[in-house]
């Protein structure tokens, strides 16, 4: 009889995970205060942009304007492809 493999995390993806997520807690408190409040209210509190406009003060067309720059800010500081080509871009200059 053929054993099932474990489908629990490795110690090993445990660290990747933990890393990974430190990561993206340490960009998430690196961002503004405008683009970070209305980040973590749409991805961590599940609000909608109607929600997120009534707490804020802001109305819907601001906040998808600070989702859409959170969220471009987000991606230049964790994905790879993203900090590689803004770097190029930038010496392209």
């Amino acid at each position: 009889m053929q054993q099932e493999p474990d489908p629990s995390p490795t110690p090993e993806d445990e660290v990747i995970r933990k890393t990974e997520i430190n990561r993206l807690r340490r960009a998430i408190e690196a961002m503004p205060e405008p683009f970070r409040e209305a980040i973590v209210l749409r991805e961590l509190e599940d609000l909608s942009y109607a929600e997120i406009g009534e707490v804020t003060g802001v109305p819907i067309g601001t906040v998808m304007s600070r989702l859409s720059r959170g969220r471009s800010i987000l991606a230049q500081e964790l994905l790879p492809s993203a900090k590689s080509s803004d770097e190029a871009s930038r010496s392209a200059s």
